[in-house]
């Protein structure tokens, strides 16, 4: 290979790293520039959807449920945090209607420190729809925290998040 030969191959390979190099910070300034919140990333979709979380929690996450047979916990009075809400949606509440998301929990002692047989009957039921991803639980826990954790009571006229359905009245708080 000639002198000019490397130095055109060398300025090429320079130029190819150059360009991988910007490419790479363009894709990390449009990550970065993201929002962290469910809304943008599925949460509302895994809500309404997915895991129908809106059939006992309702449009509002006030615990209204949509289903009206059904009812569940008011997420706008109460004060969770992240790690909390993925243990709840992951495990379920034993003893309640609250449903387990996550397809192995109590498959070991990763729920509560309990296995399926410590927990007997108190064992949380499997949901209705689907088992969810440990990223979609993650997720819907985003979702719940932008949208209805710690709101307080439903205002006059609040309208609920855009996948939510039928009235945007609000139901009356439990």
């Amino acid at each position: 290979m000639s002198i000019a030969s490397r130095t055109r191959a060398a300025a090429v390979a320079h130029k190819l790293t150059a360009a991988g190099a910007f490419a790479a910070g363009v894709l990390a300034l449009g990550f970065l520039a993201q929002p962290a919140f469910a809304q943008d990333t599925g949460g509302e979709r895994i809500y309404f959807d997915k895991g129908q979380c809106n059939q006992c929690h309702g449009k509002f996450g006030n615990g209204v449920g949509d289903d009206p047979r059904e009812s569940g916990a008011n997420f706008r009075a109460m004060t969770l945090d992240k790690p909390t809400l993925i243990m709840i949606i992951s495990c379920g509440v034993p003893g309640t209607n609250m449903p387990y998301f996550d397809k192995f929990s109590y498959t070991d002692d990763r729920c509560y420190g309990q296995t399926a047989a410590q927990i007997g009957s108190q064992k949380p039921q499997q949901p209705l729809a689907d088992f969810l991803a440990k990223r979609d639980i993650s997720v819907v826990a985003d979702y719940l925290l932008q949208n209805f954790i710690n709101k307080g009571p439903v205002k006059p006229g609040e309208q609920p998040p855009n996948g939510a359905t039928g009235s945007t009245a609000p139901e009356p708080e439990h």
